[in-house]
């Protein structure tokens, strides 16, 4: 089946499913309120971890690595090969198990000592490293915006408005009413209000922080980190954009996402102790940009890919990117159109059932593995 389609939200999630499936044959309509890859969407920010590190869990290691695959033949030029480093606190903890995960499936991995990776850095606690030499960064907002165009380029039309479900349709602001084989609403962090009682996702407020640094922070060059024990990670200068540092804790959930952003000055407090902590050359280094992200998290932070009750399968939500979205978007894409189209059953794992919290997806006190 190639039918007739609509995607709500331009995100890395709807932008990619919209270019797989107009490539593949359908008839897409992408609907978007503001723009691909806007500043208060999920996927906006300059950069996204891409790495297929995930523990013990082969599903999410092989869907990163073939993400990985994907990005490369959708433009090479948006994946940075930076290679991301995991920091080490015990020998068979999470770094451990990915590597036992990671050689399984053939993606490369080795282990290296931390402290020749960086102009300035100190272990504490940290054993060793686990190198992913093929992992890196994604330029995020250049990324949904290139997906939300090759799907323009292969066929699918792009309307911007502000659409509300109505049946199995989706009725735009003029009053009139789209109709599909199939509508998928892919809107983040807004799918809360527009199905209310039928998900309730978390949105918590995450803050990103940007820190001026000289050229030997250059990225590539200096690697991306992720220490999951401290739920902390950070990303090397890229394009001159400054030293990313970000905390993966949970920040306060119930954020308001169409309300102002303002990054609390604790979560600043917290990026400076993880500067320290590790990089005691950036300790002081000056704040020269920041960001205020959100969540849109599952109870246990895997995705959310399932029919909306009542419309024989006609209606899906896209979203619950818990996170750790966005550099498995277009191999999301492929698994999503084979359920769209019936070729196969969908994944009772990312259904509207109950769930409990999944500790394989999530660091210590984190929100799931966060913006990586």
């Amino acid at each position: 089946m190639a039918g007739s389609l609509i995607v709500v939200g331009a995100g890395v999630f709807g932008a990619s499913l919209a270019r797989h499936c107009a490539v593949a044959g359908w008839d897409v309509t992408l609907v978007e309120r503001v723009a691909p890859g806007h500043v208060r969407s999920g996927s906006g920010d300059e950069s996204r971890i891409i790495r297929c590190g995930h523990g013990a869990d082969e599903w999410h290691t092989a869907s990163a690595r073939r993400a990985w695959e994907l990005w490369h033949e959708i433009d090479p030029a948006l994946v940075v090969r930076s290679g991301v480093l995991w920091l080490a606190h015990d020998e068979d903890g999470w770094e451990a198990a990915s590597e036992r995960t990671m050689r399984g499936l053939g993606i490369p991995c080795s282990r290296i000592d931390p402290a020749a990776c960086f102009p300035s850095f100190a272990g504490g606690d940290v054993l060793w490293g686990l190198w992913e030499p093929e992992a890196g960064v994604l330029r995020a907002r250049d990324a949904t915006r290139v997906l939300a165009e090759q799907a323009v380029a292969a066929g699918a039309s792009l309307v911007f408005d502000a659409p509300r479900p109505s049946g199995a349709g989706v009725a735009l602001s003029n009053g009139s009413v789209l109709e599909a084989d199939r509508v998928v609403w892919a809107c983040g962090a807004w799918l809360n209000a527009l199905f209310a009682g039928v998900i309730d996702l978390r949105i918590t407020q995450q803050d990103v922080f940007y820190f001026g640094a000289d050229a030997t922070w250059r990225t590539p060059g200096v690697p991306t980190w992720v220490d999951y024990d401290a739920a902390a990670y950070g990303v090397g200068d890229v394009d001159g954009r400054g030293v990313k540092v970000c905390s993966d804790v949970e920040g306060p959930a119930g954020f308001d996402v169409d309300g102002d952003r303002a990054p609390l000055a604790e979560n600043e407090r917290r990026a400076r102790e993880i500067l320290a902590r590790h990089f005691p050359a950036l300790a002081r280094a000056p704040l020269i940009s920041t960001r205020v992200c959100h969540y849109e998290l599952t109870a246990d932070t895997r995705f959310l890919i399932a029919p909306v009750p009542g419309h024989d399968g006609r209606v899906w939500l896209l979203g619950g990117g818990s996170g750790h979205g966005f550099k498995h978007g277009p191999a999301l894409a492929e698994r999503v159109e084979r359920w769209l189209s019936g070729a196969e059953p969908p994944d009772p794992r990312f259904g509207l059932g109950a769930r409990t919290a999944d500790r394989a997806l999530r660091t210590a006190g984190s929100a799931g593995l966060a913006g990586i």
